[in-house]
């Protein structure tokens, strides 16, 4: 069979087809069957027909995606191709207008010289007769220069030359008669040169044998150090021991049988530190309206333990309430709590005590109020935790400290001790007296500004203290006082009673929200800052008893709070309360420096008498120290506990056992310790004795050294007086040769002064030019004549032309980006689809590639890998439209001309040899094959063996027919 393929042209568009249909000439009659075997049955079977009619389906489907691609290919180029031609244009066009402007700039220009041109020739005749007429002023002035300095110079020549002369032939006098005396000085030389040697070499010996004595001697004294050393190692040795066999001693000479006290059993009393913490927001603690006014935010307190103590004082008012310690962040132990006044804390440190009603086995108080001694307890107290109070601040808070007693005499001393004296006891009770017939209110304080009849500090008896001069020093005493305002009273919650632990208990949570509880953040309280004063010295405390008429709270407009209110009804006594501390502390400053305290008495017997007799005065007014029992026993109870006994037992006193085990333990470190000594004590030895060896033998290379050198400065001084004797005439020439150079030198600079000054001229003349030339430039650009100006005009008219030209080539390469990625974007969709057709015992799949081998046709299909994605493609010439535009310049006479050339290489759409190229993104080859070939490969139909049939003739003749070849669009 064979097959004719023919071309019908028909228009689809735009656009003339070609559409290939193919003929079959059948060489034999359609009627003639072909060779058949015997046996075979001329029956077509049905899987067979099937199959052929996929073929067909697939045979059209590949032909339709080839005309598609075919038409975009095509249609793609034909955009570019116009797009290219449009760019053209506009390049031209620009480049047109921009030659237009420049010539217009010319013109113009030119117009402007025309116009000046009698203007510009006087500015030129101006510059010319300028310079002219300066230059020759400048060459006269050379000239006259040019002749002074000549003469000059031929002056100062002559001169030289005659000094010269002069200097020559006194220096050949002076040689003649130097070789006179050259044998006599040679002569002397010798003489000298062995003088010194003989000089050198005594120097030498008297060098090597000191060295050699220093030697003997030095290793001697090496010796008895090292020997002295070894003594001091085993003094120390025996030293320890004695100090343990001392040590021993002591422990049994002060080893005594002694009645001790056993401490006894101690109740742990808890301290609370978080008293505001609550189980819940809704809370309420106690009976808010007997609150003070508000106290702020934790924040506002220096630290948080602050916070809680302030805020512990409100809860209940106890604290602490079954109530409160229900609703309490942590469980409350009712059991760590002091049973009687004995077990009160004397110590003042953060942190407030709870109350138990139930375990409290101490004393009521009299509804007619505190007893003398009841009161005096209660100072005890007080006094003890305001002590302890400053103590615990000074160790812990030395910032808080500081700021307190920054202006005090005592600021850089530890804390006073404040006393509790007789004299003090007795204040307290006046001052008590004193607000009680003055009928002070509990806000009122002792003070003339509350009542004119009161005044603590006349509650101290008059004494003289003045202060004594001592030689240079100054002996005085403080000038303090102080006073801080609370309530005590007792707890009213779960029954309790006005006992006197009842009493102490809120005396001392209040005395803490007092003090602690007003260090704050960014600064002190009054009442702390007080009581922190180092220059007091004793401490009171004065009583009032509260009456309904006496009793004040301005912030309820001294309405009475249901606590207040039960007291008075039940008769429970409540105090105003003072702390009343006064200064009375004797101190030392120097009359040099009246602004500080001396921390120790000077080495005086004057200062120190003086100081005695104020201390004297003091003790003798404010008494004894009380030592009150019901305070004592507390003080007991905190050291002891109770249940303690004595027992009688073998005492040593612990700082003799301590320096027995100090002792023992030092004298095994010394033993230790000696033992290493000794062995660096040989090393070092050894090593001083190499060293002082080295120092000798060291000191006699010196010598030897000094000798050689000594011998060798004699031979060169001996050898130098020789050669001066005969070298004479040697001077002379040396002389003439010298005296030439600066001759010379003279003379070079005396030329160097003719060339400065034409160097001079010239400059000046070129400055002068200079300066005519930019006063010419100046007139013409007045006149509107700026070639810099128009120069500038054209550059910027050719900047812009070019920006536009390239602007143009950017976005027609965009456009080719974008039709190639739309041609690879059709041409994967197409290739999926006839993928999806494909007869299935005709395909050979290449899965590695994804590539399908049809037997006609070549398909890939999309990649998943990223690596693949760009796929291969019949690629259209990308380079079918180059506009390529150049702006020539020329810059003679200001006559510039723009040439602009367009390139436009058309698409070729009727030659069958185009190539088609398949391209790879990641690869450097391309495969390339001819349209014919392509068309070649993809007409070849499937076999279906060596059968023939007119079925299987008719069905390739449809399939021929309707089946469409590769078609390309030329243009209309």
């Amino acid at each position: 069979m064979e097959n004719k393929v023919h071309y019908k042209l028909f228009k689809n568009g735009k656009f003339l087809c070609t559409m290939a249909l193919s003929t079959v000439a059948v060489l034999t009659t359609l009627g003639a069957t072909g060779t058949v075997h015997a046996d075979a049955t001329p029956v077509q079977n049905s899987n067979e027909q099937s199959e052929q009619t996929s073929q067909i389906t697939y045979q059209q489907k590949a032909s339709q995606n080839e005309q598609q691609l075919s038409d975009l290919a095509s249609a793609n180029a034909t955009k570019e191709a116009n797009a290219a031609n449009s760019y053209a244009q506009a390049n031209q066009q620009s480049a047109n207008a921009t030659s237009q402007q420049i010539a217009d700039i010319q013109n113009q220009y030119a117009q402007k010289k025309q116009q000046a041109e009698q203007q510009i020739q006087a500015a030129s005749d101006a510059m010319a007769s300028s310079v002219a007429s300066q230059t020759q002023a400048v060459n006269n002035s050379a000239a006259s220069a040019t002749s002074a300095t000549q003469q000059a110079n031929a002056t100062s020549e002559a001169q030289m030359q005659s000094a010269n002369a002069a200097a020559i032939a006194q220096a050949q006098q002076q040689a003649q008669e130097a070789a006179t005396h050259s044998a006599a000085a040679i002569s002397a030389a010798n003489s000298n040169y062995q003088v010194a040697v003989d000089s050198a070499n005594a120097t030498h010996q008297l060098a090597t044998s000191a060295a050699n004595a220093d030697y003997t001697a030095n290793v001697n004294n090496e010796n008895n150090t090292y020997s002295a050393n070894q003594q001091q190692v085993k003094n120390d040795v025996t030293a320890a021991q004695n100090a343990v066999s001392q040590a021993q001693q002591d422990v049994k000479d002060h080893t005594t049988t002694q009645t001790v006290t056993v401490p006894g059993q101690k109740r742990t009393i808890d301290h609370i530190t978080n008293a505001a913490e609550k189980r819940g927001d809704s809370v309420v603690w106690g009976d808010t309206s007997t609150w003070l006014t508000p106290v702020g935010q934790e924040s506002d307190y220096r630290k948080s333990i602050y916070y809680n103590i302030m805020m512990g004082t409100f809860p209940g008012q106890t604290p602490y309430s079954r109530v409160d310690a229900a609703n309490h962040a942590t469980p409350y132990d009712f059991t760590h709590v002091p049973t009687n006044v004995s077990e009160m804390p004397t110590d003042f440190q953060p942190g407030l005590l709870i109350y138990n009603p139930d375990l409290d086995t101490s004393e009521i108080v009299s509804s007619d109020g505190f007893t003398e001694a009841q009161k005096q307890t209660i100072r005890a107290f007080m006094a003890s935790w305001a002590n302890s109070f400053r103590n615990w601040i000074y160790n812990n808070e030395r910032d808080v400290w500081n700021e307190a007693n920054k202006f005090r005499y005592l600021k850089d001393q530890a804390p006073r001790q404040l006393k509790f004296t007789t004299t003090m006891n007795s204040a307290g009770n006046k001052i008590g007296q004193m607000r009680t017939n003055a009928g002070l209110t509990n806000d009122q304080h002792t003070i003339t500004s509350s009542n004119p009849n009161t005044d603590y500090n006349k509650a101290v008896p008059n004494f003289d203290v003045k202060g004594t001069q001592a030689g240079n020093y100054m002996v005085m005493c403080t000038d303090a006082s102080m006073e801080n305002l609370m309530t005590v009273e007792p707890a009213t919650v779960d029954g309790a009673k006005p006992t006197m632990l009842n009493y102490l208990i809120n005396a001392y949570n209040m005395t803490q929200a007092m003090w602690y509880g007003e260090i704050y953040a960014n600064g002190l309280g009054g009442h702390v800052r007080g009581i922190l004063d180092n220059d007091l010295g004793y401490i009171t405390g004065g009583f009032e008893k509260i009456t309904p008429s006496t009793y004040s709270n301005p912030i309820t407009d001294n309405k009475m709070a249901p606590r207040e209110q039960y007291l008075f009804n039940h008769n429970m006594p409540m105090y105003a309360f003072t702390y009343d501390a006064y200064g009375y502390v004797p101190y030392v400053m120097s009359m040099d420096d009246q602004l500080n305290v001396l921390s120790a008495l000077p080495n005086n017997q004057k200062v120190v008498d003086a100081y005695n007799k104020i201390q004297s005065t003091i003790d003798n007014a404010m008494g004894q120290e009380i030592q009150d029992p019901t305070f004592m026993s507390a003080v007991s109870y905190e050291k002891n506990g109770d249940g303690s006994h004595t027992e009688t037992k073998q005492v040593t006193p612990q700082q003799y056992t301590d320096a027995l085990n100090n002792a023992k333990s030092h004298l095994t470190q010394v033993t230790n310790d000696a033992n290493s000594k000794l062995q660096q004590l040989t090393q070092t030895h050894q090593a001083h004795l190499k060293n002082l060896e080295n120092i000798r033998d060291n000191a006699i290379k010196q010598a030897d050294a000094t000798l050689q050198k000594a011998v060798e400065q004699a031979k060169q001084t001996r050898d130098n007086k020789i050669a001066e004797a005969k070298g004479s005439q040697v001077n002379v020439d040396a002389l003439k040769k010298s005296l030439d150079e600066k001759y010379q030198q003279l003379v070079a600079s005396d030329k160097a002064k003719l060339d400065k000054i034409e160097t001079d001229r010239q400059n000046a003349i070129k400055q002068i030019q200079a300066n005519a030339q930019s006063e010419y430039d100046a007139k013409l650009k007045a006149l509107g004549v700026d070639d810099q100006a128009v120069q500038a005009q054209i550059k910027q008219l050719q900047n812009a032309h070019e920006a536009f030209v390239k602007e143009n080539a950017n976005k027609l390469a965009q456009l080719k980006a974008e039709d190639t990625k739309a041609y690879n974007d059709l041409k994967t969709k197409l290739d999926a689809e006839l993928a999806a057709l494909m007869p299935k015992h005709e395909t050979n799949t290449d899965h590695s590639g994804n590539v399908i081998n049809t037997g006609d046709h070549t398909i890939v299909l999309p990649s998943t890998d990223e690596k693949d994605a760009a796929q291969e493609h019949p690629s259209v010439n990308s380079d079918n439209s180059k506009s390529t535009v150049s702006l020539a310049e020329k810059n003679n006479n200001f006559d510039n001309q723009t040439q602009t050339s367009v390139a436009t290489a058309n698409v070729d759409t009727n030659n069958d040899d185009t190539a088609v190229t398949a391209l790879k993104v990641n690869a450097t080859e391309s495969a390339t094959i001819t349209r014919k070939e392509y068309k070649q490969q993809t007409k070849k139909l499937p076999q279906t063996g060596n059968s023939q049939s007119l079925v299987l003739v008719a069905l390739g003749t449809l399939t021929s027919m309707f089946g469409f070849g590769l078609m390309r669009k030329r243009r209309y």
